[in-house]
């Protein structure tokens, strides 16, 4: 069903109420999940604990993306740095950590920008953005995932413009970030 949008019907508006809920799997990141609502109402969805991602710039305004192999697309895709938040991990910290991590770099220069859900239809993953601007190599970097093979990359304003007119970014969040950055929002 479908309606026309209300102001005053909106504030009225409330979450349905959880009747019964369970784990139909479990993971090290996340469950699948299955809520049956009041009224009979079924959502699976995977129960994610959220990430970051970091809108990460050098001294000279050139913008740190990173190239790995993402085996649900099945390619290596270029991406801003992100990382998965541990359990009650603050987000600061998970972004600076993954930065540092992913690309060898770090920053004295942080801000939150905002929270993305990235696929609310099924996932409750929430991803924090941050920028990080400044950024320079670390001496000695933290190691990263054993798991995990990662390139980076720095580009101005006109190859990341270039790289999105070609269709070489595919990735959400970093979609998200470069309209952010070279929309001088930053």
């Amino acid at each position: 069903m479908f309606f026309p949008y209300d102001e005053r019907k909106a504030a009225k508006l409330v979450v349905p109420k959880i009747k019964s809920s369970d784990v139909l799997c479990e993971t090290r990141l996340f469950q699948l999940k299955r809520n049956i609502y009041v009224d009979n109402l079924e959502r699976i969805f995977i129960k994610h604990p959220g990430a970051v991602t970091i809108i990460a710039t050098t001294p000279e305004n050139q913008l740190i993306l990173i190239r790995q192999f993402r085996a649900p697309a099945e390619k290596w895709l270029w991406e801003i740095p992100a990382g998965t938040l541990e359990p009650g991990e603050d987000p600061l910290d998970c972004a600076i950590r993954e930065l540092e991590e992913e690309t060898g770099f770090t920053s004295q220069h942080w801000k939150y920008l905002f929270p993305v859900f990235l696929a609310p239809g099924y996932s409750t993953e929430q991803i924090h953005f941050f920028l990080a601007s400044h950024s320079q190599p670390v001496e000695k970097a933290r190691k990263g995932d054993d798991d995990e093979e990662i390139y980076y990359l720095k580009v101005n304003q006109q190859k990341a413009k270039d790289m999105l007119v070609k269709g070489e970014i595919q990735d959400a969040k970093t979609l998200i970030a470069l309209q952010y950055w070279l929309g001088g929002l930053s």
